[in-house]
C-alpha cells in the first residue's frame, strides 16, 4: 500500500474517533440541559472539536528539520542538533525554488541540463538550512548519502517519501492526468467541470508535471482542498512512477500511449509501463479512466476499477453521438451506458473545434461522474471550457488571423489540429490555409519516418501552403511536395519570418505548430505582436533573470524582455539588445545578442521619477500596465511596435501625448485610463 494511502486512513480513522466523541458528549448535553442551552453547547463542542482537528493537522504538517529526516526515512546527523528544531519552510530539488528556511535534496539525474556540482552550487550561493545530496559537497550542514551498489538512490527515495507523507494528510481527491498526446488540454477541460462544482480545487499550472512540480504542487495542499487535478508528465524512466508513488491518486485518467520521449525510453512498452504506474500505485479503491481506443491501455490488467470512454466506440462506458458543428465548436450528446445496461443519452457543447475535444470532454464527463458531481454541473463546466494561450487558441491580431498551438507537438497532435483547421472558415474568399509547422522532438530512431508521416498527413487536409522550420521537418516538406501540396523548408528562423511576413495576408488563416523546445511561438509573437508565447515561458518559469545597468531582463531563448527599470534617471533609453546565453542552453551555450522584443508588466510601473522613455526599434510589444502611474510626460513609439496592452498608460497624471505608428495591428482597452491630459495620436497623420 503507498505511503499516501496509509496516512490517510489514519488520518479518517483519527476523524471518525473524534466523531464519536462529540455525539456522545452531543446525547449528554441534549438529555440535561434546556433547549437553548444544549444547542449552544452543541456550538461550543463543534468549535472545540473543529480547533482540535485543526491542531493535529498543523502538528503533523508542520515540519521541523528532525521531523523531515524522520518521515524520510534517514537518521539526523549529530552535526544537525543546532537545527534540528528548526521549521523548514519547504523541501525542494529544485535550486531556483531554495530559500533559507528549506531542506535541499540532490542527486545524479539523467538528461539533466544541471549537473550535480552546478545544481549544489546554485542552492549553496542561496543558501538553505540543510543538504542532502549523493554528491559530496562543502557546506555548513550537509548529508552526503552515496549509493553505488543500492538499488534505489537513498536521496530520491528520501524525496518520493516526504512527498507521500504530505498527501497523505490530505483528503482531496487526487485526480492525475498522463498520456502522450493532449494531456494539457484534457487537463484544463476536467478542471473546467471542476470549477463547476468546487470553489477551491488545487490544479497544476499548464504543462508543470514533472516530478518537481508534482512534489511543490503537494507542499501546497490546504484542509480546505477538495479536488486536486494534477497532470503528470514521462521524460525518462520512472519519472511517473516515483510521481505516482507521491500522489496515490484516487482517479487516473489516460488519454493514450504512443511515441513521445520514447527515445529516452528505448521501447514502447517501457513508456507504457511507467505511465501506468499512476493506476498502479493509486488508491486500489480508485478508478482508472481509459482511452476506450487505445490498445495499449485497454490490454493492461489495472489494480483500480475501470472506467473506459472514446469519441463513438459504443462498447465504451461513455461516449459521443450526434455531433453537429455549431459556429465555432459542437453540439453533441454524451451517451453514458450503466453497469445494469441502461443508457442515457445528454446534450452537450463544447466552444472549440477539432473532434479530439469532444473526447476530451466525455473524459471530462467520465471523471465527473466517478466524483459524484450532477449532470448539470458537469455539463456546464464542459461548455465554460475556452482555449487560451498557445494551445488551441484562435486570435484576431489587426487584420491577420493566427491559429496558436503551438504549445507541443506530435504526429497525432497535428493530425489533431489540422482536422480542427479544416472546420475553420476563412476570414475572405481568396484566402489561403497556411501551416507552419516546426519540428517534433524526442522520437530518436524513428524521426525521420515520424517527420514523413506529419507530410503525407498535411497533404491529405485542407491546406494550401506548409512552411517547415527545423531539421527533420525537412522530410515532411520533401512527402508533402510529393503528394501536391505546396511545401517549403527552412532551417533559418530569420528566413522563416521573412516567407511568413511575405506569404500570410489578412484572408488567410495560418497555423503555428512545433515541439515546445522548437518555441515556434517566438516567431509569431515577433511577426505579429502576440503575448500569449511570453506569457506561457513566463508562467512556466521559462526564463532566467538578467540585470544589466539599470535594466532587469527576461532571458528567453530567442529574446529578452524588459522586466523592470532600477534606475533613477529621468529621460531613459532602452537598449535594443542585450548579451546573454539562451534559456535553455541546448544549442548556444557561449552569449548571443538577443533583440529586446518587449517592455513588460512592471518595466516602469509606478516609477515617478521617469520622465520619457526612448524604445529601440526591435520592440513589438508594450504588455498591460507597462507604464502605468509613471511620471511619463509624453512618448513616442518606434515604428517596429505592433500592439499595446491594457492601462498600459494609465494613471499618468503629467503624459500629454501617446504617439504609435500607422501599422500597429492592437491596441487594448483603457490604454489612456486616469490620464486626464493625454492624447492618443497616430505617428504618420498626427491625427487624434
Amino acid at each position: 500500500m503507498a505511503v499516501g494511502s496509509i496516512f490517510q486512513k489514519l488520518w479518517k480513522k483519527a476523524d471518525k474517533e473524534a466523531a464519536g466523541e462529540l455525539s456522545a458528549a452531543l446525547k449528554t448535553s441534549e438529555g440535561a440541559k434546556r433547549p437553548e442551552e444544549a444547542k449552544a453547547e452543541q456550538e461550543a463542542l463543534k468549535e472545540k472539536r473543529k480547533q482540535e482537528a485543526i491542531a493535529r493537522y498543523h502538528e503533523k504538517r508542520t515540519l521541523t528539520v528532525e521531523k523531515f529526516f524522520d518521515i524520510a526515512g534517514l537518521s539526523l546527523p549529530d552535526s544537525f542538533s543546532d537545527i534540528s528544531q528548526t521549521v523548514i519552510d519547504q523541501f525542494t530539488a529544485d535550486p531556483r525554488k531554495v530559500t533559507e528556511s528549506s531542506v535541499f535534496l540532490c542527486w545524479e539525474r539523467p538528461l539533466s541540463r544541471w549537473r550535480p556540482s552546478e545544481t549544489l552550487e546554485q542552492a549553496m550561493e542561496r543558501k538553505c538550512l540543510c543538504i542532502i545530496t549523493d554528491t559530496p559537497c562543502e557546506y555548513s550542514h550537509v548529508m552526503c548519502l552515496p549509493w553505488e551498489g543500492q538499488k534505489e538512490n537513498p536521496v530520491r527515495e528520501a524525496y518520493v517519501k516526504a512527498g507521500a507523507y504530505i498527501r497523505g494528510l490530505h483528503k482531496a481527491k487526487v485526480i492525475t492526468i498522463t498520456g502522450s498526446v493532449g494531456k494539457t488540454s484534457t487537463k484544463e477541460m476536467v478542471e473546467s467541470v471542476l470549477r463547476a462544482h468546487y470553489r477551491q480545487p488545487l490544479v497544476s499550472k499548464g504543462n508543470n508535471n514533472s516530478l518537481f512540480s508534482v512534489t511543490r504542487n503537494i507542499q501546497n495542499l490546504k484542509p480546505f482542498h477538495n479536488v486536486y487535478l494534477q497532470e503528470v508528465g514521462a521524460l525518462v524512466p520512472e519519472t511517473v512512477s516515483l510521481s505516482a508513488r507521491q500522489l496515490s491518486a484516487d482517479i487516473a485518467l489516460y488519454t493514450n500511449i504512443g511515441h513521445s520521449h520514447i527515445e529516452n525510453y528505448g521501447t514502447l512498452e517501457e513508456l507504457a509501463r511507467d505511465k501506468l504506474s499512476l493506476s498502479d500505485s493509486g488508491n486500489p479503491e480508485g478508478t482508472a479512466v481509459i482511452n476506450y481506443d487505445d490498445k495499449t491501455l485497454m490490454q493492461h490488467s489495472y489494480r483500480q476499477k475501470v472506467v473506459t470512454y472514446s469519441l463513438r466506440s459504443e462498447g465504451a462506458d461513455y461516449h459521443a453521438a450526434d455531433i453537429v458543428k455549431k459556429g465555432i465548436g459542437y453540439d453533441f450528446a454524451i451517451v453514458c451506458h450503466n453497469a445494469e445496461g441502461e443508457t442515457d443519452r445528454l446534450p452537450a457543447h463544447v466552444n472549440v473545434l477539432g473532434e479530439h475535444n469532444i473526447l476530451n470532454a466525455v473524459a471530462a464527463f467520465a471523471v465527473g461522474k466517478e466524483l459524484h458531481l450532477s449532470d448539470e454541473e458537469i455539463l456546464r463546466g464542459i461548455e465554460a471550457y475556452r482555449p487560451s494561450g498557445i494551445r488551441q487558441n484562435l486570435i484576431e491580431i489587426g487584420p491577420y488571423h493566427v491559429f496558436a498551438d503551438c504549445y507541443n507537438s506530435s504526429l497525432v497532435a497535428v493530425e489533431n489540429t489540422l482536422s480542427a483547421m479544416d472546420e475553420m472558415e476563412l476570414p475572405a474568399e481568396g484566402g489561403r490555409k497556411i501551416a507552419v509547422l516546426g519540428d517534433v522532438l524526442e522520437l530518436g530512431e524513428i524521426s525521420r519516418e515520424v517527420h514523413r508521416e506529419i507530410g503525407r498527413t498535411a497533404a491529405s487536409h485542407q491546406l494550401d501552403l506548409l512552411l517547415g522550420f527545423g531539421s527533420d521537418m525537412e522530410f515532411a516538406c520533401e512527402e508533402a511536395a510529393a503528394a501536391g501540396l505546396e511545401a517549403r523548408f527552412f532551417r533559418d528562423r530569420g528566413q522563416l519570418e521573412a516567407a511568413i511576413r511575405t506569404e500570410v495576408t489578412p484572408k488567410d488563416i495560418v497555423l503555428f505548430k512545433a515541439s515546445h523546445g522548437i518555441n515556434i511561438g517566438a516567431s509569431m509573437e515577433r511577426i505579429y505582436g502576440t503575448d500569449v508565447n511570453e506569457s506561457t515561458q513566463i508562467g512556466h518559469k521559462m526564463f532566467y533573470l538578467k540585470t544589466e545597468g539599470d535594466f532587469e531582463f527576461y532571458i528567453f531563448d530567442t529574446s529578452a524582455s524588459l522586466k523592470s527599470y532600477l534606475g533613477e534617471k529621468e529621460e531613459v533609453v532602452v537598449p535594443a539588445y542585450i548579451e546573454a546565453s539562451p534559456f535553455s542552453l541546448t544549442e548556444t551555450p557561449e552569449p548571443i545578442r538577443l533583440p529586446v522584443e518587449k517592455i513588460g508588466k512592471t518595466a516602469f510601473r509606478d516609477k515617478k521619477h521617469v520622465k520619457k522613455v526612448t524604445l529601440p526599434e526591435t520592440v513589438v510589444r508594450i504588455r498591460s500596465g507597462a507604464f502605468q502611474g509613471s511620471g511619463l510626460t509624453e512618448f513616442t513609439a518606434p515604428d517596429s511596435l505592433l500592439s499595446v496592452g491594457e492601462e498600459a498608460f494609465a494613471d499618468c497624471p503629467d503624459l500629454t501625448e501617446v504617439i504609435l505608428p500607422e501599422n500597429i495591428y492592437l491596441i487594448e482597452e483603457n490604454l489612456l485610463k486616469n490620464s486626464p491630459k493625454a492624447v492618443l495620436k497616430q505617428k504618420s497623420s498626427g491625427r487624434d
